[in-house]
């Protein structure tokens, strides 16, 4: 129980109305004024019953008569005979069923009833025990404690001018709002997940595209390195060729350690390190079989040409033709030697 300020009751009602109206109802409480102004309004928790109707939305007002006989074990007196005004009636627990009570007071004439505890506050909801008086009660009914019930019958009945509103109880239920949270939330989740699948597919889908297959890899000829090859330098390890190392001699001549260059075809792309020609074409550039342009050729040449010309084979592979820059050191090595051997410069 607990004391509203100073506010008139009509604006007290208005507000309560207008904010809870549109919440879930779960308990209700019992609001008592009085028209005489030196009496504090007052409120009351309570209890609606599990059988009758449930209390109307915008609450129910009526005067408070206190019931003859007091537990409305057997049929109880009507209420005052006064036109246009709504009665409810307050009965005391123990001695019959509840069901029982409130079929009494709506047989009497009451709007609704409130029954109070005895000897006690504690609330409960009341059930029935005839399924046949359940199906009777027309009237809601709330339960109170010991304590409210006696302040309303001694300060708010209807001998004391006052009127009391039963009122429903709303409140925020954290599942009524975080289940339809969780909902959205889910949703969202999996529609990153399916995007997120996706992504990763097309991903794995262009990689595979990017890269060569060990059939593909099996098709590109081995060369065991001899001393004298035009091969010098792997471009990957930097480490010169020794006796009998295996390399791999790619459409472009460049050549590298086959331990080195096949993990870069087969799991990172399918053309040169160095000069990034195609090592075999795809499906996308089947157009370079019918005469149209391909990408990085042009490029590919002119990297092959100016920046990696130690990498072309020589002609004892039968492939491409003597290298200008390796008849270059030759020429260079025989005017040194001509040079150390006469002392004369040529």
């Amino acid at each position: 129980m607990f004391v509203m300020g100073s506010l008139s009751h009509s604006h007290v009602l208005g507000a309560f109305t207008f904010l809870l109206c549109a919440l879930p109802t779960a308990h209700s409480m019992i609001y008592a004024y009085s028209d005489v102004r030196t009496r504090e309004p007052q409120m009351f928790d309570d209890l609606p019953a599990l059988f009758g109707p449930s209390l109307p939305t915008d609450g129910m007002k009526g005067s408070l008569v206190q019931a003859v006989p007091e537990n409305a074990c057997t049929p109880i007196l009507p209420p005052p005979t006064d036109n246009g005004t709504s009665f409810i009636v307050l009965i005391r627990r123990n001695d019959c069923n509840f069901d029982t009570k409130v079929l009494h007071a709506q047989l009497a004439g009451y709007n609704a009833a409130i029954v109070h505890n005895v000897g006690a506050d504690l609330l409960l909801r009341m059930g029935w025990n005839d399924e046949s008086i359940r199906r009777q009660i027309r009237i809601p009914s709330v339960f109170t404690g010991e304590s409210s019930g006696r302040s309303l019958l001694a300060n708010f009945s209807y001998y004391n001018n006052s009127h009391i509103y039963l009122v429903p109880d709303y409140y925020f239920s954290l599942g009524y709002y975080l289940i339809p949270f969780i909902v959205v939330v889910s949703v969202v989740i999996v529609v990153m997940c399916i995007v997120m699948v996706v992504r990763c597919a097309q991903y794995r889908k262009r990689m595979r595209r990017n890269r060569l297959s060990k059939e593909q890899l099996k098709k590109i000829p081995i060369h065991k390195f001899k001393k004298g090859d035009d091969y010098d330098v792997c471009a990957i390890c930097l480490e010169e060729y020794e006796e009998g190392d295996k390399l791999r001699v790619l459409p472009c001549s460049h050549a590298y350690h086959c331990s080195c260059v096949d993990p870069w075809l087969t799991k990172t792309k399918k053309s040169c390190p160095v000069c990034k020609n195609r090592v075999f074409r795809s499906d996308s550039d089947s157009d370079s079989d019918t005469g149209g342009p391909v990408a990085n050729d042009d490029q590919g040449e002119e990297s092959d040409n100016e920046r990696t010309p130690l990498l072309r084979p020589s002609p004892s592979f039968g492939s491409m033709a003597e290298s200008p820059r390796a008849g270059q050191q030759e020429e260079e090595e025989e005017e040194e030697e001509a040079v150390a051997a006469t002392g004369v410069v040529v």
